[in-house]
């Protein structure tokens, strides 16, 4: 039997999607006729993003790329912006979702052990935690309307490789890791017949890792690169993409700690 496209025609949320790992499994998902949902905190970004994917594939129809702003920093209202957006997303559950991705961070504040207060501790936890949380209360509260209560269907959250072998300075970023890969083994327990899973990238080249270039300066930068995996360079966001298509297409997986890190656990401290 020819093997099929299990993407094809499969309809794809993804939290973070305006940019970053979550635009680039939004242009994979694109690539193997998915309809796909970004969410952004701003909706001109969201619109602007709609456009440059639309631009990617121009032989799609406008209807199998959509966009939605969805403030998840906004620690009152989640909850009821999460509904809100599942709620477009499938048209008041008149379209369900095969697969939901949440690749969405905020801007990485490590504070020192020396400067760690109770607010920048949670603080971490907001849009990387509560955001997962949310969704799977919704998906429990409402079986069978926002996604179909079937293995076939998937919810996929984002860690680092952080959260398993910190480097130094990490502890707050290693423990909000660590909890959200705690959350998807319980969300693919209480969610089940629904797969729940976890990427945990590497060094991968987003913005976020320029910002950080741009920190270290390019020299210490080439230094890292090369001795921080076995492969000798940083991942593409096309790279990571695929660990994520994975957990969509893989029926029998759930509950597990996706890897994508270039051999980086075998590598030194």
């Amino acid at each position: 039997m020819a093997h099929p496209n299990r993407l094809a025609n499969t309809r794809i949320l993804i939290f973070g999607g305006t940019s970053g790992i979550g635009f680039g499994v939004a242009s994979l998902a694109l690539s193997n006729g998915a309809t796909v949902i970004i969410s952004g905190s701003r909706q001109p970004k969201v619109d602007s993003k709609v456009q440059e994917l639309a631009s990617l594939y121009p032989d799609l129809p406008a209807s199998r790329v959509l966009g939605y702003a969805c403030d998840l920093s906004d620690i009152a209202g989640i909850d009821a912006n999460i509904k809100d957006i599942l709620d477009k997303a499938t048209e008041n559950g008149t379209k369900t979702l095969d697969h939901i991705v949440h690749t969405a961070g905020d801007a990485l504040k490590l504070p020192t052990l020396q400067d760690v207060t109770v607010e920048n501790a949670l603080a971490g936890f907001h849009v990387r935690f509560l955001t997962g949380v949310m969704v799977g209360k919704h998906l429990a509260t409402d079986p069978g309307y926002y996604m179909p209560v079937s293995p076939t269907s998937s919810l996929t959250l984002t860690s680092g490789t952080n959260s398993e072998k910190p480097r130094p300075g990490w502890s707050l970023g290693a423990s909000w890791g660590s909890a959200v890969e705690g959350l998807s083994r319980g969300l693919a327990v209480d969610l089940k017949p629904i797969r729940v899973n976890v990427v945990a990238p590497g060094a991968i080249e987003t913005p976020l890792l320029e910002k950080f270039v741009q920190a270290v300066g390019e020299e210490k930068a080439e230094e890292m690169r090369r001795e921080g995996s076995l492969v000798g360079r940083w991942g593409s966001v096309g790279d990571c993409a695929e660990a994520y298509a994975w957990g969509m297409r893989d029926w029998f997986v759930t509950g597990v700690r996706i890897e994508s890190n270039g051999g980086r656990m075998l590598m030194g401290p």
